[in-house]
């Protein structure tokens, strides 16, 4: 069967569609790394009719749980255009199950599964247990391109006993309020230590206005990599809530502890964690003048959690290319794309996925197992949405007219001195 999609007929490479109206760290790499030999478009509307006219040979994303998004992917995949996710950040347990804008709030769980054909993970860690949620095809390893200019950084070596501290949370330090002041509670018990020990340094790197409920200085500028891994190389140690900037500290050998007062399990280990007020003092200590099998542990903790013997972009640029290749040998109606393209093994998940009724209990679009029922339920929201569509476009057009009455009104009684 042929397939009506590439570069709408041209000699300019691949053509890639992105999905994404920010987030754009995560592909720039890819998209520098290709040159001339792709063209990215990117896309914050999520049109799937734009998106099917420029015939594109690979559609891009960092997030597939919107609803604009999961629709393009579904047309891409009638289309038998090839989809992949990028994973944008480390695995965690209160993003997974208690963040109230996926499965625990009723909305889409994220993973699982992924929606898109494969998904780039950051490492082993992370494709071993996306693997799991029931994506084993789909998973390849390729590390994480928007950390790739940390791998050119040579980190200056830091002063031992150390004496300065970067301590620093999260973009969203909490889901929900009460997982905010959880996470308020473990910052202000460390900086309570943390002001008995005077000849450390303490760099604060708070968000969401957290540096006003501490009463601190805030070292926090903007969000990007290239902005913490500056500050990072001015420091001796990190303490962090669970993001990915653990890896970032783990990338530039800083030792980091992760700041966990929650009592939820972590995707992703770590050789120091303060999950309680008694551990602050020995951990601070530590992370001082830290063991050297602790560090050596560290190192193990972030080459599972991240591949970073090298540049991601690359790899990510070689599977997109074989994702291609594979979609166009395809000869099938549906598009199924081969597990593993990379060729970097990644154990098989054993037993089957939890079904979602029993990871997010009480949420109604988890009930229910007959997938006949489903696919009725399914097929009546579909066309409820189409038809709030255009109530939408409605009001949108008569609203637009209603504007341009007002201001040629306006302008009429300006020109004849009516006033109002």
């Amino acid at each position: 069967m042929e397939h009506n999609h590439g570069s709408n007929g041209s000699d300019t490479g691949m053509n890639v569609w992105c999905l994404m109206g920010d987030q754009f760290g995560h592909v720039k790499p890819v998209e520098e790394y290709f040159g001339p030999k792709a063209r990215f478009t990117y896309d914050g509307v999520y049109d799937p009719r734009a998106m099917l006219a420029a015939a594109p040979d690979l559609v891009l994303c960092v997030n597939d749980f919107i609803y604009d998004i999961s629709r393009c992917l579904e047309e891409a995949r009638r289309a038998h255009i090839p989809s992949l996710v990028l994973q944008d950040g480390i695995l965690e347990w209160r993003c997974q199950y208690e963040n109230p804008l996926f499965g625990a709030g009723g909305g889409a769980p994220q993973h699982q599964p992924v929606l898109a054909d494969k998904i780039a993970c950051l490492g082993s860690q992370s494709a071993r247990q996306i693997g799991a949620w029931g994506n084993a095809s789909k998973v390849e390893v390729t590390g994480m391109p928007r950390l790739d200019p940390l791998l050119k950084r040579t980190p200056p070596r830091v002063r031992r006993p150390g004496i300065r501290i970067l301590v620093m949370t999260a973009k969203k330090p909490g889901f929900t309020p009460e997982q905010t002041a959880v996470t308020v509670r473990s910052l202000r018990d460390v900086k309570a230590h943390l002001d008995t020990v005077p000849e450390i340094e303490v760099i604060w790197r708070l968000s969401k206005g957290l540096d006003q409920t501490l009463g601190v200085a805030n070292r926090l500028k903007d969000d990007s990599g290239l902005e913490l891994a500056a500050l990072l190389e001015t420091v001796d140690a990190v303490i962090t809530t669970p993001s990915t900037a653990l890896l970032e500290a783990m990338l530039m050998d800083r030792p980091v502890a992760a700041l966990d007062y929650h009592n939820v399990p972590r995707f992703v280990q770590t050789a120091w964690t303060i999950s309680a007020p008694g551990h602050i003092a020995e951990a601070v200590a530590e992370l001082r003048k830290p063991p050297p099998r602790k560090m050596a542990f560290q190192r193990d903790c972030l080459n599972d959690s991240l591949a970073c013997a090298g540049p991601a972009a690359p790899v990510v640029a070689l599977l997109m290319e074989k994702m291609v290749a594979a979609a166009k040998a395809d000869s099938g109606t549906a598009l199924r794309l081969p597990p593993n393209l990379l060729g970097r093994d990644v154990p098989a998940p054993a037993g089957t996925p939890a079904k979602l009724s029993s990871l997010y209990p009480g949420q109604p679009a988890f009930e229910g197992e007959d997938i006949m029922e489903m696919q009725g339920r399914l097929a009546r929201q579909q066309r409820r949405i189409e038809e709030l569509e255009k109530v939408i476009r409605r009001r949108s057009i008569f609203y637009a007219l209603y504007k341009a009455g007002q201001s040629l009104q306006n302008l009429l009684r300006r020109k004849t001195g009516t006033g109002k």
